[in-house]
């Protein structure tokens, strides 16, 4: 009797609250698929409740040619198919033409990929063409998560969307049998640019032997860091296979505003590289950037300086970071020229230590002073603060150099200029 009438209790309810009821309770629905044109329908149907592309686990690679794999529903998840033991499916661009694997619209918004492996295939491509990407989120709220990267013909995440979120993946490397195996890519990982490519998550991510770790570009994100974008937590290795004349960053933010970077380990791999002498190789640099918190990370082993800051950057805080055994210098703040004045940097609690390694007489920039802590090279009086807490003796040539008189301060306490 007592079944009977809730039954009864559930079937006296109107009909739009009985429907409402359900789909709220719902489960996405889940399409386990074996082929790449099954895939293709799986993300094409039509807009409706949350929906499940799974690809299951295959010991061949999926091979994606002609057009790219396109999302443009809403509330879309794709994701592997495996069982304990499996490797997870890989898809493959056998296609020199086609310039995207996976392509999430602008109309696309809540969005997963998940738990795949992409082999960018860059032997077919054109080696210069920026165009060519693995994954390419452009909607809003795109979450990709623990995939493998390789062989990339370019960029392997483009970020042209806000709130995308690129956590614990590994770039540069497949996995097949529980081992991981080197597959350098061609260019740069993660690519954000662009206006609408805001709030971005960056964060736990494994990334080795590309030109560039991650390039951030003309995107414009305002002040505010309760808004700011974010780089966490990840892990890079090597990511300068480029000589000569064709440096800049493991990280390189350009022309964007509101980033913060932390807890990341930069190790350039400038000692084991067979291309040491002629190397270029920043860890962090910041070009005609503003607001950017850049705190606790480890920078280290890279041919140039660890963390460099010029062009017009403005509104910098660089705090309790651990900056060592660099090539030129530990912090370098770089104006005057061709390069704008910067203003408002503040170096907290910086450990820069040994950043005086070896280099032949062929290394890049030979008249730049080296073997700085810091070393300072600007005309706005005392654009950077230095707070006394901070390490900066034990380099060769010592803690500070100023190309100019007046182009810093210290004191016991800094300004934050941003946070």
């Amino acid at each position: 009797m007592k079944t009977m009438l809730t039954l009864n209790r559930v079937s006296a309810l109107p009909i739009f609250v009985l429907t409402s009821f359900f789909q709220l309770h719902a489960q996405p629905a889940r399409v386990v698929v074996d082929n790449v044109p099954d895939l293709r329908a799986c993300v094409s149907r039509p807009a409706g409740p949350p929906l499940v592309c799974a690809l299951r686990s295959s010991s061949a690679p999926y091979e994606v040619s002609g057009e790219p794999i396109t999302i443009q529903r809403a509330d879309t998840t794709v994701e592997a198919d495996v069982q304990a033991g499996q490797t997870p499916p890989m898809l493959k661009r056998t296609d020199g033409s086609m310039k995207k694997i996976i392509w999430v619209t602008k109309s696309a918004t809540n969005v997963t990929i998940q738990n795949l492996q992409f082999d960018g295939t860059k032997s077919i491509t054109p080696p210069k063409d920026s165009h060519y990407f693995d994954i390419s989120a452009e909607g809003s709220d795109i979450q990709i998560l623990n995939n493998y990267f390789g062989n990339s013909s370019f960029y392997c995440v483009y970020i042209g969307g806000s709130h995308v979120t690129v956590r614990n993946n590994t770039f540069g490397a497949f996995l097949s049998g529980g081992e991981t195996r080197t597959a350098p890519g061609l260019d740069t990982a993660v690519k954000a640019w662009g206006a609408n490519a805001t709030q971005f998550t960056v964060d736990g991510n494994k990334i080795s032997h590309y030109r560039g770790a991650m390039s951030i570009t003309n995107v414009p994100n305002g002040s505010d860091p309760a808004s700011a974008s974010v780089i966490n937590n990840n892990t890079l290795y090597h990511n300068a296979i480029c000589v000569p004349d064709c440096g800049g960053g493991q990280i390189l933010l350009g022309s964007s505003s509101n980033i913060k970077v932390t807890n990341n380990s930069i190790n350039g791999g400038w000692n084991e590289n067979e291309n040491r002498n002629t190397l270029h190789s920043y860890g962090l640099e910041i070009h005609d950037t503003s607001y950017v918190y850049i705190g606790s990370n480890q920078i280290f082993n890279n041919s140039l300086s660890g963390i460099w800051v010029g062009n017009g950057s403005h509104h910098i805080t660089i705090e309790n970071d651990n900056v060592y055994e660099n090539g030129l210098n530990g912090v370098q703040v770089a104006a005057g020229g061709r390069l704008r004045p910067v203003s408002d940097i503040s170096i907290i609690g910086l450990k820069s230590r040994h950043n005086d390694q070896h280099r032949g007489p062929g290394g890049p920039f030979p008249t730049l002073p080296r073997f700085w802590g810091v070393m300072i090279q600007n005309e706005g009086p005392q654009s950077v603060c230095i707070q006394t807490d901070s390490d900066l003796e034990q380099n060769a040539r010592g803690a500070i150099f100023a190309e100019r008189r007046g182009g810093y301060s210290l004191s016991a306490a800094c300004p934050r200029p941003y946070n």
